[in-house]
């Protein structure tokens, strides 16, 4: 078995796919490619963290690099640090949605960006040749830096369009025993919100302590726990804290497509401009945008992808549908902190409205999502629903199709083996239609 490589990082399951040998492998390699200098390792509470540290930080070493060690932080965290005068990259040593038995490594350059093409490109040249290792002079030194978490704080705070003070409010925060357990509750603090905790840890066996990735299907618990406590609203994270889903103040699972579209919409309403989403986000983006008169792009699937989109087309505001809110004036990375933060700007600003009332006033949308497992290349799928669906409105990321009040998006993973079919309608109908067609092609071509 082999990790996986993609624009989202390298990882596998641990002691499988991804074992200390790959690890070394890779932050060596990534040493070579920053060059020597310090760089910032953070990671998340998955049990084979610490010894994914441990081979990430000798790998570093082995080529010159001074690990700088940020312990259990937020990947956004280690995007932000990574950007601090002299560093000269960062890991963020996480495996995000995946469950407890995945790690991996997600790679970042010194602008605080996860690595662009050309440098995945050169990253991968690299990888396999023979590297020259340091000599015991010239061996990198490890650091340990603490701060790194209120440093983040402080910058949201800092952040123009928001609202520190008001109205009153209450939040429920679902961490699944991740990264944002210390983060989120110290972000709430200083935004003066009430708040409870469900979730804080990981098991003792070393898995989340609910599915990991903040979806409807995984967020039941939040849902009785924003009732119980009569609160304003839920919020639910994934392991490392980039991404954020919302409960409105009945418990209702609204999910991650709306975070990203009451974040454009928010901003858009005190900084118009254009937006940017991936190819597998909701319409509610483009209504949200259109809302302001303002025009929404897409990008290809991938945090990376959509930074370099807004790059593009100018853009400070955007993100993807999984929950990911980019304010690329603070920083170009998803960030569950800004998240949060236009969700209690928005109540603030708007004193009479609730998140539910927010929700309502947009159309209602049915979103589907399926993977099957992918045994072999995506060329021969993409051959096969070439001729069933005829050719692709847009072909820079899988296959996406528009549809007459909705879109198809078909797509490899870039995080496990599995090829996704995401699709968004207001009349199911094109959906089922649209599925059994991929459904049966998969099965064609052997993948099942």
């Amino acid at each position: 078995m082999k990790p996986i490589i993609s624009g989202s990082g390298i990882r596998g399951i641990f002691g499988a796919s991804l074992t200390i040998a790959d690890v070394v492998e890779f932050a060596s390699t990534f040493g070579v490619l920053v060059g020597r200098g310090p760089v910032v390792v953070g990671r998340d509470t998955r049990r084979s963290g610490p010894a994914v540290e441990a081979a990430v930080t000798a790998g570093l070493m082995s080529v010159g690099c001074d690990p700088v060690l940020l312990g259990i932080v937020p990947t956004p965290t280690v995007q932000l640090e990574a950007m601090r005068e002299g560093i000269r990259g960062g890991i963020a040593i996480t495996s995000s949605h995946n469950p407890g038995e995945w790690n991996a490594l997600k790679l970042i350059g010194d602008d605080g960006i996860f690595l662009r093409p050309a440098g995945r490109t050169h990253l991968m040249e690299l990888l396999g040749r023979e590297r020259e290792n340091a000599d015991y002079r010239e061996v990198g030194m490890p650091r340990e830096l603490s701060g790194s978490v209120e440093r983040h704080i402080e910058g949201v705070l800092s952040i123009p369009w928001l609202i520190p003070g008001g109205r009153p409010l209450k939040a429920v925060l679902d961490v699944t025993g991740g990264a944002a357990a210390s983060f989120a509750p110290m972000l709430m603090e200083r935004l003066g919100v009430d708040y409870a905790v469900i979730n804080p840890e990981m098991t003792p066996g070393g898995d989340f302590p609910r599915i990991a990735e903040p979806t409807v299907e995984s967020l039941n618990e939040l849902s009785r726990a924003v009732i119980e406590e009569n609160a304003d609203l839920g919020f639910a994270f994934d392991p490392d804290g980039d991404r954020l889903a919302l409960v409105d103040e009945n418990g209702r699972i609204i999910g991650e497509d709306y975070t990203v579209a009451l974040a454009i919409d928010f901003i858009l309403s005190v900084r118009p401009g254009p937006a940017v989403v991936n190819l597998s986000t909701s319409r509610l983006a483009e209504d949200a945008a259109v809302k302001h008169g303002c025009r929404l792009y897409r990008s290809p699937v991938g945090e990376v992808n959509v930074v370099e989109e807004m790059e593009k087309r100018g853009s400070i505001t955007g993100g993807e549908g999984n929950g990911g809110v980019i304010d690329r004036e603070f920083h170009a990375g998803r960030d569950s902190g800004v998240a949060m933060a236009c969700a209690v700007s928005f109540l603030r600003n708007n004193p009479g409205s609730t998140i539910g009332s927010w929700a309502d006033s947009y159309p209602s949308y049915i979103m589907f999502k399926k993977k099957l497992p992918l045994r072999t290349g995506f060329d021969p799928v993409r051959s096969r629903l070439l001729e069933e669906y005829g050719p692709a409105d847009d072909t820079r990321d899988g296959l996406w199709y528009y549809r007459d009040g909705g879109w198809m998006h078909i797509r490899p993973s870039g995080t496990e083996p599995v090829v996704r079919f995401i699709a968004e309608n207001r009349d199911n109908s094109y959906i089922e239609e649209d599925f059994v067609i991929f459904r049966e092609a998969m099965e064609s071509v052997c993948v099942e």
